[in-house]
């Protein structure tokens, strides 16, 4: 099926759902929802403040047909990750994408939950952490255990494999810039580089003589859902909209017409 055409049925979803939810949005102030500055594709494109209109990331198509469909405006700015939970934990944001549950994070906001347990039916999308190092540094992972480290291992600042990391009794440096923690790992500073596939594989690829030596140790780390985690004066104030909006991106994400689009547009 042609991209046109699916685009097209996509927007058929959304044009339904605001023609059931425009009276109830037009009376609904906007959720103001922050996320990472970092690109991740295919789940947001886009460096710094800036968002490819044309092509944004799957995950921001998916929170806007879910917005329309639930009748609740959204809005979007893009600030460094740590800022992020400190907006919402402060009440400057009312949510933040994409976030895994961790309990620390419960001090920032609300998840949502199905029994006392984040609802992985109403996640965004799943990710995975990797280890990444270079060819020849002899460092191992065998799933359980990391041997040969010489250095700290390198994490994105904010990001929760550091804690996953430190209760492994791994020391870890953390930088907010995932170029500079590659160009790290690449000259020797750091043996080792724990982050997103979706962060890491795209910048090798597009920076392949800086990172040649850089390689991915299998297994991953830890592979486990994201969610859109909204601030718990937002969760008090409007419970009824938070709930309809996780449901709506259950449903949005269950839609084939969507992940015929996701498959066309963001898979390479």
């Amino acid at each position: 099926m042609a991209l046109r055409r699916l685009v097209l049925l996509l927007a058929g979803i959304v044009a339904a759902c605001l023609a059931s939810a425009a009276a109830r949005a037009a009376e609904t102030p906007a959720l103001a929802l922050v996320y990472d500055t970092n690109e991740n594709p295919p789940f947001t494109y886009g460096v710094g403040t800036d968002t490819d209109p044309k092509k944004p990331g799957f995950v921001i198509e998916l929170i806007r047909a879910a917005a329309a469909h639930a009748g609740v405006p959204v809005s979007f700015n893009r600030v460094p990750w740590a800022r992020g939970l400190e907006m919402v934990e402060t009440h400057e944001a009312d949510g933040i994408f994409m976030a895994s549950y961790t309990e620390d994070r419960l001090r920032y906001g609300v998840y949502p939950m199905n029994d006392g347990k984040p609802d992985a039916a109403r996640k965004l999308t799943d990710l995975s952490y990797w280890l990444y190092t270079r060819r020849d540094s002899g460092v191992g992972w065998d799933g359980k255990t990391i041997t040969n480290l010489h250095t700290p291992i390198a994490a994105t600042t904010g990001y929760a494999v550091v804690p996953l990391l430190e209760k492994m009794s791994q020391k870890v440096v953390t930088d907010p810039n995932h170029l500079r923690n590659l160009h790290k790992l690449e000259s020797g500073d750091l043996d080792a580089y724990a982050e997103l596939q979706a962060h890491v594989d795209g910048l090798i690829r597009a920076y392949p003589k800086q990172f040649r030596t850089i390689v991915k140790l299998e297994p991953p780390i830890r592979t486990t859902a994201y969610y859109l985690m909204v601030s718990k004066t937002f969760y008090a104030a409007r419970p009824a909209d938070a709930e309809r909006l996780w449901d709506a991106i259950a449903w949005v994400n269950a839609q084939p017409e969507f992940q015929d689009m996701v498959e066309a547009k963001y898979t390479e």
